[in-house]
């Protein structure tokens, strides 16, 4: 089906460069109240975590924190923000869920910052991309703060790398794979990119700390990346949409709904698509 979300030099680029970079996600106003919930997650989670104590509020070095979602209901609106939710549903189709919601962050410590890698471990990585096939899983980046020059605690990445076997020795932090680039963003900017490219972060050479909300979606057959289930109380929060993508099926459901569940195009697509949906 043509998706009115996907232009063709969007999907040219998504098979060919392996990611996405979408401009002005987020509008000032939404960037400022998820900063403010953003911040005071990791301002607990720093008293929390003894090893991240330091003169700043905010830790130090490098560092992400995993069920992001359950620490602040600021990030429902990411689980399917109008500006990302058409391309992501044009991108894996609508059986999909949310395996992991994470925040990330990057002092100015070029030790700390992460190498070179792919996602999910040895077992993805010897799967690629194949370009008539819906992907796995993939992940969109929410940049929270300015990465307008390099050298900021950039993402990076080697496009094209998301069809090409991992080296089986990886890479050292700070060693950067041939053709490997720093992606330029704004606050607001989102980067969508598969399981299997090649990606990093770069130095952060500033006296600034880059901030980043990341959702992670698969196939909603897959397993969850960093919860077995959300709390009820978080499920409760959200609308029916959120709680399907979190893999709440019901409480008569049965183990097939992830595989093929009846109401799924009328939960997650009708809404947003605005087409008449296929009689069961």
């Amino acid at each position: 089906m043509l998706s009115p979300y996907l232009t063709d030099v969007q999907q040219k680029g998504w098979q060919t460069e392996g990611y996405l970079l979408i401009k002005k996600v987020l509008s000032s106003a939404e960037i400022e109240t998820l900063l403010e919930a953003v911040d005071s997650v990791i301002e607990t989670y720093v008293q929390e975590t003894p090893n991240l104590q330091g003169n700043n509020r905010f830790g130090k070095g490098a560092y992400t924190i995993i069920r992001a979602i359950e620490r602040t209901d600021a990030l429902d609106p990411l689980t399917d923000h109008p500006r990302t939710f058409g391309t992501i549903l044009s991108l894996m189709g609508p059986y999909l869920q949310i395996m992991g919601t994470q925040i990330y962050v990057r002092h100015s410590d070029v030790e700390a910052l992460m190498g070179f890698h792919t996602d999910a471990g040895p077992s993805l990585q010897r799967i690629h991309p194949h370009p008539d096939s819906l992907p796995l899983q993939f992940k969109i980046q929410f940049f929270l703060t300015d990465l307008t020059e390099p050298d900021q605690g950039n993402f990076m990445c080697v496009p094209g790398s998301h069809k090409v076997d991992f080296p089986e020795n990886g890479f050292k932090k700070g060693t950067y794979p041939e053709g490997a680039i720093q992606v330029l963003a704004e606050a607001g900017d989102a980067v969508i990119f598969p399981w299997a490219l090649w990606h990093g972060v770069g130095p952060n050479q500033t006296d600034r700390i880059r901030k980043s909300v990341t959702f992670r979606y698969g196939q909603m057959w897959s397993r969850p990346y960093d919860y077995d289930k959300l709390p009820a109380e978080v499920l409760a929060r959200m609308t029916p949409r959120r709680r399907r993508l979190f893999g709440d099926m019901g409480e008569n459901h049965h183990p097939t709904d992830y595989f093929k569940p009846h109401d799924q195009l009328e939960v997650i697509c009708a809404d947003e698509w605005n087409v008449p949906l296929p009689l069961p």
